[in-house]
């Protein structure tokens, strides 16, 4: 047998086996370092799955305007493994993502053909939406997955025959239930599944028997989630009541407008205008952009022109199209419905079937073209792989590479998404880590442990720090210490209780929350380290009362930050207001 017979039952295979490949790459690249920060929502789920881990697991996790429990369970076995690190919840929501690309390909070739998986994989692979929030940890992250998975094996269980077919029913069944416990926009799932097993039920009288079993497992697994929401409701649906535009106070009065703007930016994100949170995206960025979103609207018109196709013309694929087209619709409803449209994690549902029909479309713009003999190969003799295969990979090779510029250059280089994931918080989490592990008796500024469940999270020992406050700023324990205060207020008594010592100041980072309109300084930490009497006069005597004891030239281990002059000061009495230092360094007698 010849080395091309023998590699031709793996050719179809390989660009799929690519495509995972080169997703896994934009997911898992830097996972632990970017995007920067530590955004308070992942940091609750971080909280809940450490709270799991010490014996106290829920269906439904109520702090934080509440969530479901899916997520937190996966990040539960993160943090056995990896501790409570940024890298164990961001990784979670990686790998979830890259599993997502197995499952797209599954139900495109459930509902349409192994080439429709493969371009709706190669497409949702080098979606920024999707790469973007794989790369953070929001529980959104797991629907898509889930719900996609529990279709996919359903459309398997109606196609299969005997004993397989049952167990892809029941399998279908569990996955499906398992949406319920992914995110608050799964309950839609709930109208478009019900009315696709109506169908089938009444039209397709041999396919009744796997709809029950389908019917009977997601009921029984979603019987918890169910009974909880109705003990409840005033929890389950807080969220929801707190972004709807039926609420007057969102709406302003103006209902029908409303709406009426929800519908025009979710239909714009597409090509026009995506997410404006830079939690969730590139600010603005459509989720399609170039060939892969005209790609996607030939395949919505490709979708409708089957579905309202005269009813003489041939109805092969129309129940799939419909579906298709069912799915996105049902799931763009939430972001409709809700301020700050679009938002692509209420949107988060629409975001596979929003991937099939550009796939769907990509395959039907290139059988246009090549019906019409505009992408024959004139070197078919030598090249194997026709024009349309290799326009088709062209035109996820080039949405893909888009993503990748976009991502790791314009996206999370941009200050702004390390104000808005609150970068400042991993910053002081590590200073506060990196003064227990020396030993330094740690005074914190109670605002900023106010409200801040990613010091909770990523300092183990934050017990061991004391929360002090401008009218309560405590006595500097002795030995090395260091006192961090949020220098947005007035901290002189904090100030002045500062010991005797040599005392380095740190600028935290700059900080900018969303309704911000300039950046401030996060945090300043005052690190004291005791210096023993020496008995030595001081070398100059200021008129405040200061005197200077001590001037060293440091050359540090990283060139570029020049030479460090250490000053060692001593004040006989509290200093009543800042004194500006200049320093002269005489080198060579100049």
């Amino acid at each position: 047998m010849s080395f091309r017979a023998r590699l031709q039952p793996v050719l179809p295979w390989l660009p799929l086996a690519i495509i995972l490949v080169a997703g896994a790459g934009l997911r898992l690249d830097r996972i632990g370092e970017l995007p920067p920060g530590l955004y308070r929502d992942e940091a609750w789920y971080g909280l809940d799955a450490v709270g799991v881990l010490n014996g106290h697991p829920a269906v439904y996790f109520a702090a934080n305007n509440g969530r479901e429990g899916l997520f937190v369970y996966l990040l539960a076995a993160a943090i056995s493994v990896l501790g409570q690190t940024p890298v164990a919840l961001r990784l979670t929501s990686a790998l979830v993502g890259i599993a997502t690309l197995g499952a797209i390909y599954l139900a495109g070739r459930a509902f349409f053909s192994h080439r429709i998986g493969v371009l709706a994989a190669g497409v949702l692979a080098g979606t920024f939406w999707h790469v973007a929030l794989s790369r953070v940890a929001y529980r959104a992250i797991t629907l898509p997955l889930i719900a996609t998975l529990g279709l996919a094996l359903a459309a398997l269980a109606l196609r299969a025959t005997g004993r397989r077919r049952q167990a892809l029913a029941v399998g279908a069944g569990v996955v499906i239930g398992l949406t319920f416990y992914t995110y608050t926009s799964a309950p839609f799932l709930a109208p478009l599944v019900l009315l696709a097993a109506v169908v089938i039920f009444l039209r397709r009288p041999a396919d009744r028997r796997v709809i029950l079993i389908i019917a009977g497992v997601t009921l029984a697994m979603m019987l918890p989630m169910a009974i909880w929401a109705l003990r409840h409701p005033d929890l389950y649906l807080a969220r929801a009541g707190q972004v709807s535009i039926l609420v007057p106070e969102i709406n302003k009065g103006d209902l029908p407008g409303a709406l009426l703007r929800g519908v025009e930016k979710t239909l714009g994100m597409f090509t026009l205008a995506g997410d404006r949170i830079w939690r969730h995206n590139l600010s603005l960025r459509p989720v399609f952009e170039g060939l892969t979103g005209s790609a996607f609207w030939i395949g919505v018109a490709a979708a409708l022109w089957r579905l309202f196709r005269p009813p003489g013309a041939s109805q092969a694929g129309r129940g799939a199209h419909a579906f298709l087209l069912l799915w996105l619709g049902v799931f763009l409803v939430p972001t409709m419905l809700a301020e700050d449209a679009p938002h692509f994690l209420r949107a988060i549902g629409a975001l596979v079937p929003a991937c099939l029909l550009a796939a769907v479309g990509i395959e039907a713009g290139l059988a246009f073209l090549s019906r019409r003999g505009l992408l024959a190969n004139p070197f078919r003799r030598w090249v194997p792989v026709g024009l349309p295969a290799v326009a088709a990979a062209a035109i996820v090779l080039l949405g893909g590479n888009a993503t990748r510029l976009d991502y790791f250059g314009n996206y999370v280089a941009n200050p702004m998404t390390g104000y808005w994931l609150e970068a400042q918080n991993t910053a002081l989490a590590a200073q506060i880590n990196s003064d227990l592990a020396l030993g330094r008796g740690v005074r914190l500024d109670a605002r900023l442990a106010d409200n801040n469940p990613a010091l909770r999270f990523l300092v183990a020992g934050l017990d061991r720090a004391v929360l002090v406050s401008e009218g309560s700023p405590g006595t500097a324990p002795s030995g090395s210490s260091s006192l961090i205060v949020d220098p947005n207020h007035p901290i002189p008594r904090m100030q002045a209780s500062l010991p005797i010592a040599r005392t380095r100041v740190l600028l935290g980072p700059l900080a900018q929350n969303d309704l911000d309109t300039v950046t401030r300084r996060s945090y300043v930490a005052f690190l004291s380290e005791a210096v023993p009497e020496s008995g030595a006069a001081p070398r100059a005597m200021f008129a405040n009362g200061a005197a200077l004891y001590g001037a060293d030239l440091r050359s540090p281990s990283i060139p570029e930050r020049g030479i460090e002059v250490s000053l060692t000061w001593r004040a006989e009495k509290p200093m009543l207001a800042d004194d500006v230092v200049f320093v002269h360094w005489i080198r060579a007698g100049r």
